[in-house]
């Protein structure tokens, strides 16, 4: 189960944030973000320091890779879309965390399954533009389909290429793309 179980929860947890996101008021979403920040880094503590954890242990099993910081993902996941909150104000944060969502946890499934074509590292071609589709499709009934497929495909080549932690840096990106662009985000 590992990799894909581990995508499925990062994608969940993308749609799941931006939910939430969406439906609080920018001081709530804030302090929302910042809860789960420290609640990550108290799991990740007790997880370090060998605690077993019923439940939550063997979840952790199975969605961590082996030999890393646990939760490292998540608290770079909430880091980021704390600093986009601050920043870039909600709606901007809940499209960052539906694209980080969906192209790192499509991007990877695809490029394991079908990648033929390595463009850096462990990086597919195949799974990249997989990724980056998946992306633009969701991201239409947020923004312009015109911004939807410029902030898709300018996420998916800072998740190939960048050297920095793609759960901080692809939701950057977005934000600041979608800031430069000018774009009006469409909530329901």
């Amino acid at each position: 189960m590992g990799e894909t179980f581990r995508q499925v929860v990062h994608l969940l947890m993308g749609l799941l944030g931006a939910a939430v996101i969406l439906r609080l008021d920018d001081q709530e979403a804030l302090v929302f973000v910042s809860a789960v920040l420290v609640v990550l880094f108290l799991l990740c503590d007790a997880f370090t320091r060998g605690y077993d954890l019923p439940v939550l242990s063997g979840v952790m099993d199975e969605a961590e890779r082996r030999g890393k910081v646990p939760l490292k993902g998540g608290i770079a996941y909430a880091i980021g879309a704390l600093f986009c909150l601050a920043v870039f104000g909600r709606e901007y944060t809940a499209v960052g965390l539906v694209t980080l969502g969906l192209l790192d946890s499509v991007s990877t499934i695809a490029g394991l399954r079908f990648g033929r074509h390595t463009i850096r590292g462990s990086k597919s071609l195949e799974g990249t533009l997989t990724g980056a589709v998946a992306a633009a499709l969701a991201l239409i009934f947020l923004v312009p389909w015109w911004a939807a497929v410029v902030v898709a495909g300018v996420a998916g080549v800072v998740e190939a290429y960048s050297p920095l932690d793609d759960n901080v840096a692809i939701q950057v990106a977005v934000c600041l793309t979608l800031a430069l662009m000018g774009v009006v985000v469409t909530v329901f």
